[in-house]
């Protein structure tokens, strides 16, 4: 017989009221990027504290009573806690580093955020930064508020099968042993927030993580009030999941109801910074809301909507930009459609590159594009290559004058650097690092490290990685069979080059770019007076069949060719083993096809821990590289096809690895120090540190976005919105009023020769017809020519407005030539309004070339 209980009830162990801080601390990701507090928890059961992944919430509510008895005894543990009490309600109550002059907070919009492996709730290195972003956000006290979802099931746990086919896990994730809290009002309800969907609202309750002084607020549809349409209650079943459906509802919930969320929270950004498109229809409820709050039409509210927004692309690849076909988008937006107040072409004009054409579908990046003012790349090259793929939506103007900027990533660095080489940076160089990382002069003192010292720090992380790996493998591993797996983990010995080579398994990743001649690579860590060892982990999205199919070819080539006892597989790849290679590891292999990696930051936070990246001159790589502060394949280089680039940057890499990388290392001294190696360790931390931190990242974001985002916002926002109902009617009338504009003189002098550095005056008369000649911009273009006689880099200098009479104004100007050789010069007019940043948005121009 069995019988069934009439309730089930969660029997969890009570804190001391000694230990009571540590329920406080649990519920708060600082602990995350604090090393002492971290160990507050990893001291309660140090193994438990690794197999349940760095849970705190986990951890006091599965331990037993005794071990707190024990705990409150320890007069140690007691003193540490108090410490780290008095650190982390110091962190919460100190000033802010920096002033934040608007009234508001800057909302954050990410689909997810990687803080802690307990916490799966992101895919990879998207979720790592908007996480990194947040914690340094915290750290300078700059206002910030993020959004997003909560996934019942996250992504998916990867289960690898012997014959190398990866299989996917979707576990379901107790919400009550994780380090969020459910959000209630007043009268201890959850929040509910609804949005309009075709077959009903959809309601989602709000949770709450805070990482640091900054919320998190993440919704979540797996609720009573969705049960009777299970579609509804599964939409936040899985992070990237689902089909195209489940991605609408996902990105309406992520940016409709993320801005519904703030306002049920009385919530009033002045910034909305967008990490990469899933989250861009916050745009369209943003300006909804401003239109209803102010009295404002939807085309009024969006040029304080535009003036508002920060929008952040990531990727160049095409899954990595949202499309929706036009009949999926009229159909879920067929209820929010007469909410937000626009007509259906005019929505499609926002999110299509030829204005509303029925012939395409709808891209979120092209709405985030076209609903911001301030636009970026993640690195400089990505910078370029998002101005040339979206120039499509400026062709007036030359790729260089697209208005997408570049802003590199960065990483938090007391997130990623060991502790290892935090306590050797606070003996070299001083608290200064931790406080201001991102000051160049803070890491010059790391050359006067000895080099047996920086050396023997090194070491024992890579004892430590090796102690990881041996521990990830045991507990998850379906690719070795008990035979293989006691030969891999033989294999990780201390006296191996170790080869960090993990990312996600994506094919423009080029995984297989290392095994491409399986008989060479043999060779290579086969040598048995210098071995070497890859350490291989990442996942392939579900539905991306080829980059699974790759991963196997690698996965049975390597059993094929015996090497699994020198490349290591390592299972369900997370924050975890990442950390641990990127401390431990000697080199960060990256391997990606260019320029389709658009920054990359796994190799900045190896660089923090003297781990040399080896890259193709892609994403920061290409910016980052020294002839001493690491590796690179190849010179960048383009190849004809894509099978002659492969061959030409995996023969580089093969020379690199037997002719540079392993020779160095394994060249010791009488002390057993590899001197040149240990060089340009010193040199990857001196020159990387604080240039690829979150906090200059950070920097950039606030002086360059946020800080004139929340300016202009407010500006356009003042009476009602005033100036916004007067932009907005500006720019309907400008399209006709620029067609009278005429050229009636160009005057560039017919020198022949010009001196470099030598003034060239410039004149141009206009008649502007229904303009008035302050709302016009005259400009110079200028620079050097190729040989087919267009403009390569060109520069730009303004006119001033010299003369008006009548309708006639004469601008007038000089420009110098910094460089010789072959020159061009033009001529053009752009329309100017004091409330538009960049006037090349306004998408008229009128070039002039030569004499009239």
């Amino acid at each position: 017989m069995r019988i069934r209980p009439l309730k089930v009830l969660t029997v969890a162990s009570v804190l001391p009221d000694e230990l009571a801080f540590l329920e406080r601390l649990a519920y708060n990701f600082w602990w995350s990027w604090n090393r002492k507090a971290e160990s507050l928890f990893s001291t309660v059961d140090p193994v438990r504290w690794e197999r349940i992944r760095r849970n705190p919430v986990r951890l006091l509510k599965e331990t037993p009573q005794e071990r707190f008895r024990e705990l409150v005894e320890d007069s140690a543990y007691r003193k540490l806690l108090r410490e780290v009490e008095r650190e982390f309600d110091a962190y919460r109550g100190q000033a802010p580093q920096l002033s934040w002059p608007s009234p508001g907070p800057i909302a954050y919009f990410c689909a997810e955020y990687g803080i802690s492996e307990c916490f799966q709730n992101y895919s990879g290195g998207l979720g790592v930064l908007a996480g990194d972003h947040l914690k340094t956000a915290s750290d300078v006290g700059l206002p910030m508020v993020a959004v997003g979802l909560l996934y019942q099931q996250g992504y998916f746990h990867q289960h690898v099968t012997y014959n190398g086919w990866q299989q996917e896990n979707f576990l379901d994730y107790d919400f009550s042993l994780l380090p969020i809290q459910l959000v209630r009002t007043e009268s201890g309800t959850p929040l509910i927030i609804r949005i309009e969907l075709p077959d009903g609202d959809v309601a989602a309750q709000v949770w709450k993580a805070d990482v640091g002084r900054v919320p998190l607020y993440l919704l979540d549809t797996n609720i009573a009030e969705n049960s009777t349409n299970p579609t509804y209650q599964n939409i936040t079943d899985q992070l990237y999941g689902g089909t195209h459906e489940t991605r609408i509802m996902q990105e309406m919930l992520l940016g409709i109801g993320g801005v519904r969320m703030l306002a049920a929270l009385g919530i009033q950004p002045s910034v909305l910074h967008i990490n990469e498109g899933h989250a861009a229809f916050c745009t369209l409820e943003w300006a909804r809301h401003l239109a209803q709050q102010l009295g404002l039409s939807f085309h009024e509210a969006a040029e304080i909507t535009r003036a508002q927004t920060c929008f952040t692309t990531h990727t160049p690849v095409p899954a990595g930009n949202e499309i929706f076909s036009l009949g999926l988008l009229q159909r879920y937006f067929s209820r929010y459609m007469p909410v937000l107040g626009i007509e259906w072409g005019e929505l499609l004009k926002l999110g299509q590159a030829n204005n509303g054409s029925s012939d395409e579908g709808f891209s979120m990046t092209i709405l985030g594009l076209r609903m911001s003012n301030h636009r970026n790349g993640v690195s400089e090259l990505h910078g370029n290559v998002a101005r040339t793929m979206w120039q499509s939506l400026w062709p007036h103007v030359a790729s260089d004058e697209v208005p997408i900027r570049s802003i590199t990533n960065g990483v938090h660095i007391p997130t990623w650097v060991s502790s290892d080489f935090a306590a050797l940076y606070d003996r070299a160089i001083g608290p200064g690092w931790r406080q201001r990382p991102s000051e160049p002069t803070q890491w010059e003192a790391i050359a006067t490290i000895p080099d047996a010292e920086l050396w023997a720090v090194h070491v024992r992380r890579r004892q430590r990685l090796l102690e990881a790996v041996r521990e990830h493998i045991r507990q998850r591993s379906g690719y070795y069979d008990e035979e293989h797996l006691q030969r891999a983990i033989a294999a990780l010995h201390p006296n191996c080059l170790i080869i960090g080579f993990a990312r996600r398994f994506a094919t423009y990743k080029r995984s297989d770019l290392l095994f491409r001649n399986w008989d060479r690579l043999a060779s290579i860590l086969r040598n048995p007076s210098r071995p070497v060892i890859i350490l291989l982990a990442g996942k392939a999205h579900p539905q991306d069949i080829a980059s699974k199919e790759m991963m196997q070819r690698i996965l049975t080539g390597i059993r094929t060719a015996g090497l699994e006892q020198h490349v290591i597989f390592l299972e369900d790849y997370d924050l975890g083993i990442a950390r641990a290679l990127v401390k431990g590891a000697d080199v960060w292999l990256n391997t990606p096809r260019r320029p389709y990696e658009a920054s990359g930051t796994s190799g900045m936070k190896a660089a923090l821990n003297g781990v040399l990246h080896c890259s193709v001159l892609d994403g920061w790589w290409a910016e980052a590289a020294t002839s001493d502060n690491g590796f690179t394949i190849g010179h960048g280089e383009a190849f004809a096809t894509a099978d002659e680039q492969d061959s030409h940057e995996s023969e580089s890499l093969y020379q690199l690895l037997e002719n540079d990388i392993i020779p160095m290392f394994y060249e010791r001294d009488a002390a057993g120090v590899p001197r040149r190696w240990v060089k340009r360790m010193k040199s990857a931390i001196a020159t990387l540190a604080a240039r690829y931190s979150t906090h200059r990242m950070l920097d950039e974001y606030r002086m360059a976005f946020y800080e004139p985002a929340a300016a202009l916002g407010a500006v356009l926002g003042e009476q009602q919105g005033r100036a916004a109902r007067e932009l907005s009617r500006w720019k309907r009338t400008l399209p006709e009023r620029w067609k009278t504009l005429r050229v009636i003189s160009a005057d560039i002098p017919d020198r022949g020769v010009i001196h470099v550095g030598e003034p060239v005056p410039v004149r141009l008369v206009l008649d502007c017809g229904a303009m008035n000649p302050d709302e016009l911009l005259a400009q110079v273009y200028y620079g050097p020519l190729t040989g087919h006689g267009e403009f390569v880099q060109a520069r730009v200098a303004n006119l001033s407005l010299s003369h008006v009479e009548g309708a006639r104004a004469t601008f007038e100007g000089t420009y110098t030539t910094p460089d010789s050789g072959q020159h061009g010069v033009a001529l053009r007019v752009l329309p100017h309004h004091p409330h538009v940043p960049d006037p090349v948005d306004l998408q008229l121009v009128v070039w002039v070339q030569g004499e009239q």
